[in-house]
């Protein structure tokens, strides 16, 4: 298969994901709740298991106990998907805030510029979306996470679609 229809079959399916994300945010939200804790469990355990089986390794006793709460961590987001849920929201909200504090505070330092006003705007966009997550958790948990992950589905889709159709051309 070429690569322009590989890029053009993933694209679409990307594409189709998002908007079924969009459509479906609480399942999708889990989905990735689900898949932090997952990979919370992998890590930890991978974590452990290097550090108690490599006598050589430096600084061994921090490996482990950081890939012990690594692995707890996994255990608890998967036997409470809500719970780790909100508290992957609480994340993302103050990640958000810290984001849009840091575009605000830039854009002023570039007053004058083309880049003022739209460092200035994203960064009230970001800062309120953190606030919204943070102050209403239980509210925004339910379709964060799902909408996050449907723009991003529906913007990688858009752009392996444009790439396949680039690479058609081409050949």
């Amino acid at each position: 298969m070429k690569g322009s229809t590989v890029s053009l079959v993933a694209g679409v399916l990307a594409l189709l994901g998002g908007m079924i994300a969009l459509v479906f945010p609480l399942p999708a939200s889990l989905a990735v709740t689900v898949f932090v804790g997952a990979s919370f469990l992998v890590s930890g355990a991978f974590g452990l298991f290097g550090a108690f089986s490599d006598s050589s390794l430096p600084q061994r006793g921090w490996i482990a106990l950081f890939a012990a709460l690594q692995l707890v961590l996994g255990v608890w987001i998967l036997a409470n998907p809500l719970a780790g849920l909100i508290s992957l929201t609480l994340m993302a909200g103050a990640l958000f805030l810290i984001s849009g504090v840091g575009r605000i505070v830039l854009g002023w330092r570039m007053q004058g510029t083309g880049a003022f006003w739209l460092l200035v705007l994203t960064g009230l966009l970001s800062l309120g979306l953190g606030l919204y997550a943070l102050f209403f958790p239980l509210a925004s948990s339910p379709v964060l996470l799902g909408t996050l992950l449907a723009v991003e589905l529906i913007s990688v889709g858009a752009a392996l679609i444009a790439l396949g159709l680039t690479l058609k051309k081409l050949h």
